[in-house]
């Protein structure tokens, strides 16, 4: 019985040795963008998401999605709605068609990883929402207000040590901490700092 029981003990102490929390934050100079999101590298990504439609507007900023992932859309708005991409920056291309209420269609993210897709309406060309498809089983979605400057992380990241912070236009920041180790670094966007992150792996 004590066998196992040291066994056990010794199992516990090597997963709280490769647990480990990033948390940090993200601070805008000045208006923030619409959103962002947090990674860490590493893993599969969610094998499904599903975003839906209420008051012309998407009921999430982004959704994120492992490759070959399956989106469904829904539409529980009143109005019809035509959810299409056509994004030079990640390259990806679809058109759903027409949606009426209570509609659904699914897409599959057959496309490149590590990738932020813009998306909207063309019935509704106010509307906007993004596709995050990346191989990581630990994410954050940093949904932007326009009063908020400062954003708060905390993500279980486990034993990975390499993150990413993507926003929409903004240069991606990739960065490795050690466990124990803290960074702050500036948020470019097109040669001009607009945000701070800081991070700590703990």
């Amino acid at each position: 019985m004590k066998k196992y029981m040291l066994i056990s003990i010794g199992l516990c102490s090597i997963f709280s040795a490769e647990a480990a929390i990033l948390t940090g934050e993200l601070e805008f100079v000045k208006r923030p963008s619409f959103v962002g999101l947090v990674y860490a590298k590493g893993g599969k990504g969610p094998s499904s998401a599903e975003l839906d439609q209420s008051n012309k507007v998407f009921d999430k900023k982004a959704v994120v999605i492992g490759k070959s992932g399956e989106i469904t859309f829904k539409n529980s708005d009143e109005f019809q709605h035509n959810i299409f991409a056509n994004d030079p920056n990640s390259g990806v291309k679809f058109d759903v068609g027409l949606m009426n209420h209570g509609q659904t269609t699914k897409v599959s993210a057959d496309w490149s990883e590590n990738t932020l897709t813009r998306i909207g309406c063309k019935i509704h060309p106010k509307m906007r929402s993004y596709i995050a498809n990346v191989n990581s089983d630990a994410y954050q979605v940093l949904p932007f207000t326009k009063k908020q400057k400062v954003y708060p992380i905390k993500l279980d990241v486990g034993s990975h040590t390499e993150f990413v912070l993507q926003i929409p236009k903004y240069d991606p920041v990739e960065l490795k901490l050690a466990k124990g180790q803290e960074t702050s670094v500036d948020v470019m966007y097109k040669g001009k700092k607009r945000a701070t992150l800081k991070l700590a792996l703990n």
